[in-house]
């Protein structure tokens, strides 16, 4: 139960959405050396809980494949711009004018 294991749901949420364990999260992590793989930066949004919020895994919706971890700003960014590559160079063009 979740009073004898507070990772239960994290551990079951990784292997259910993503096919990874909490250990196969943390070699990424550490081959980010515990940042955002976009920013750079480590996580700075907040939980329910009122916690720092772990990096997302950021992965193709297509395909499943995981690309590595992000910030909340920065996945939510490529979420907004439908994970396009085509729409995130324009918008980099963009705010380069």
């Amino acid at each position: 139960s979740r009073l004898n294991d507070p990772d239960l749901s994290r551990r079951t949420n990784l292997k259910r959405n993503y096919g990874i364990t909490v250990e196969d999260y943390n070699v990424i992590l550490i081959n980010q050396n515990g940042v955002c793989a976009i920013c750079g930066m480590q996580e700075t949004a907040l939980g329910n809980t009122g916690k720092i919020r772990k990096l997302a895994v950021d992965h193709c919706h297509l395909t499943g494949k995981i690309r590595g971890l992000l910030c909340c700003n920065c996945n939510r960014g490529i979420g907004y711009l439908k994970e396009s590559k085509e729409l995130l160079l324009r918008a980099a063009n963009y705010i380069g004018k």
